[in-house]
């Protein structure tokens, strides 16, 4: 599976409103954002999915490729690209292809250690989450950061795509990706940041 070198996690609660994040988010699609994944924390099922759809428009447009965080039925409902899961939503990895055994989504799972690692790939998925590779204030994982180590550690195991995670910046970039990363994700840095389309011009140039 090839993907983008970036992919920018975020969802509402990062913003004043939904507006304001629609708005971040498509200024970052127009600027060339290759991937966005919405990891929505605080919007009920029906808001949530209609801004989804609406994400799901944008993205398009763009070419920009659209992953939902945590909800493999939003996901499937809104059309996006793909779902990323969690250690506790492993489960539903297995739902998925159980009932939609021709899903064209692409499947990614977050590890922190050698052992999830394994437990990850005996589901199959299209890449994993490595991290968290640097401290981050974005997502409390309990995990204490690992550095580039845990690329090079998790590389010994698969050879699938890795996604680095975690207080990732664009000086950090060519460490990650000689230690066997395939794509950074970002979130704060870009979700804060007084000229976001800059900066991601920076990850990506």
């Amino acid at each position: 599976m090839t993907l983008p070198r970036l992919v920018y996690l975020s969802g509402t609660q990062d913003f004043p409103s939904i507006e304001a994040f629609f708005r971040h988010v498509e200024t970052l699609c127009r600027a060339g954002l290759p991937w966005f994944q919405f990891r929505e924390k605080s919007l009920p099922d029906e808001p949530g999915l209609e801004l989804a759809d609406r994400l799901r428009v944008l993205t398009r447009e763009t070419g920009t490729l659209l992953t939902i965080n945590d909800r493999t039925d939003m996901a499937l409902l809104s059309g996006a690209d793909g779902v990323h899961l969690g250690q506790d939503d492993i489960p539903s990895v297995r739902t998925l292809r159980t009932i939609f055994p021709s899903s064209t989504l692409h499947l990614g799972i977050s590890t922190h250690n050698l052992y999830e690692v394994r437990r990850a790939l005996l589901l199959q998925p299209d890449y994993l989450g490595v991290g968290p590779i640097f401290s981050t204030s974005t997502k409390d994982v309990g995990v204490p950061p690992r550095g580039s180590r845990a690329l090079t550690e998790t590389r010994t195991a698969t050879t699938l795509p890795l996604i680095a995670i975690g207080g990732i910046r664009p000086e950090h970039a060519p460490e990650l990706f000689r230690a066997g990363a395939t794509s950074l994700a970002v979130s704060s840095i870009l979700t804060h940041s007084d000229d976001p389309a800059a900066l991601l011009r920076a990850f990506l140039f």
